[in-house]
């Protein structure tokens, strides 16, 4: 991971705030991996009711901090927002390795977690058009896309390599010490967001769920995050179901395993550099849509010819479609909402992507014991051609010209307006 920093840092020349914001979510994704892998397994020999509660743990925590990350997030500075937010993230891990034994504060603690990552992921969010520019905000959602993407892959194989040698003491201490890596980062911000004292009347509603409020109010961006629900499930299948298959019908090993998921991160950083080029709402939704619809028959194609060369070009294509419709999302939230509810509408957005992700997860479970790994990949194809043409739909109904997040109050700018359309 710290040559994914140095990276990081290297790459992102003049942007340091950026490359402070990325490295701080790849860690963090890391860490979060860990102990998720780590407590699943811990979990399993006590049977599959308590799997499902640590992944309806994970998910209340989402849902939980949208209030909470949508309220924070448009009052306080980001930047202490951020750097307190991450210290009482390392606080509760330490809670959880203590406490690790008992079930019940497991539940609580992981749930609490989910809750304080709805506010990091809002404040990551909204900081990078400060970082960037709004104008440059598309290639700076790219890199923390592939930050996080990166770190979530790292941490899935290094969190599997944990689960079956150490165990979950390990994998939890890891994970604080990447929560301690993050908050030394966030303390090394230099941009802020002061969002002052506003009551929400100049962006919209004033309630706590206002972000959820404002969501619905902007039809393409709605259905937009539904079709992200509904790819997110397909990448779900696919990522579950990568083991199996591997192992399996493919005939490799745990090295063959590793070097697919090299090939799905080297994916994700290339769609994540090709999402720089969309700027507007109307090619955001359009890469959307192609990407799904290319990471369709990029899933199908292991299952009708389970070889080592085609998974690995399969993973190549379907990891840079992810990483393209993870992009895509946060740019058409930060083109189509004024900075005054901005917090708001990425807690809502976050809250929906994280719990149907979590409902992915179990889905993919199920899917892939009930169906095998071949025709788990051929259900996965899918949900991502589906996710496709939800999209393709919302672009030829003309939806991207239709009114955004804002409140009659707003008065786009003429360059405003046209990047909305």
């Amino acid at each position: 991971m710290v040559a994914v920093l140095g990276g990081l840092r290297g790459g992102l020349g003049a942007h340091r705030d950026l490359a402070v914001l990325a490295a701080g979510s790849g860690v963090s994704s890391l860490g979060a991996q860990l102990t998720l892998i780590g407590f699943t397994t811990e979990l399993a020999g006590a049977g599959a009711f308590a799997v499902a509660g640590l992944f309806v743990a994970v998910a209340l925590g989402a849902v939980l901090g949208t209030p909470v990350a949508g309220w924070a997030v448009d009052r306080f500075h980001n930047r202490y927002l951020l750097a307190v937010t991450v210290c009482t993230q390392v606080l509760l891990l330490v809670g959880l390795l203590l406490g690790h034994a008992d079930l019940p504060v497991v539940y609580g603690l992981v749930t609490l977690l989910g809750v304080s990552g709805g506010v990091v992921r809002t404040c990551a969010s909204v900081l990078i058009p400060l970082a960037t520019g709004e104008d440059d905000s598309v290639g700076g959602y790219a890199w923390l896309s592939s930050a996080q993407n990166t770190g979530s892959v790292a941490g899935i194989v290094l969190g599997g390599v944990i689960a079956a040698g150490p165990g979950i003491e390990v994998a939890l201490l890891l994970d604080a010490v990447a929560a301690f890596v993050h908050l030394v980062l966030a303390l090394r911000l230099r941009v802020d967001r002061d969002p002052g004292q506003d009551d929400g009347s100049v962006g919209g509603p004033s309630s706590q769920w206002s972000g959820l409020v404002l969501l619905r109010s902007d039809r393409l961006l709605m259905g937009r995050v539904v079709a992200q629900t509904v790819g997110g499930i397909a990448v779900a299948i696919a990522l579950v179901n990568g083991v199996f298959l591997v192992l399996g019908p493919v005939g490799g090993n745990e090295f063959t395993y590793s070097a697919m998921l090299v090939c799905w991160t080297a994916g994700l950083l290339f769609g994540a550099n090709l999402s720089r080029r969309f700027t507007t709402a109307r090619a955001l939704v359009a890469a959307f849509a192609t990407g799904s619809l290319v990471m369709a028959p990029a899933l199908a194609a292991p299952a009708l010819v389970p070889h080592v060369l085609v998974n690995a070009a399969a993973w190549l294509v379907a990891g840079a479609c992810s990483s393209v419709q993870n992009v895509t999302l946060n740019a058409l939230v930060q083109l189509r909402t004024p900075d005054a509810v901005r917090g708001r509408v990425f807690a809502a957005v976050g809250a929906v992507t994280v719990g149907g992700g979590t409902v992915g997860v179990l889905a993919a479970g199920a899917v892939v014991g009930a169906a095998g790994p071949l025709r788990a990949l051929a259900v996965a194809a899918v949900f991502a051609a589906l996710a496709g043409l939800m999209a393709w739909l919302a672009f030829f109904r003309r939806d991207h010209l239709r009114g955004s997040v804002v409140s009659p109050d707003f008065e786009p700018s003429a360059h405003d307006r046209q990047r909305m359309s």
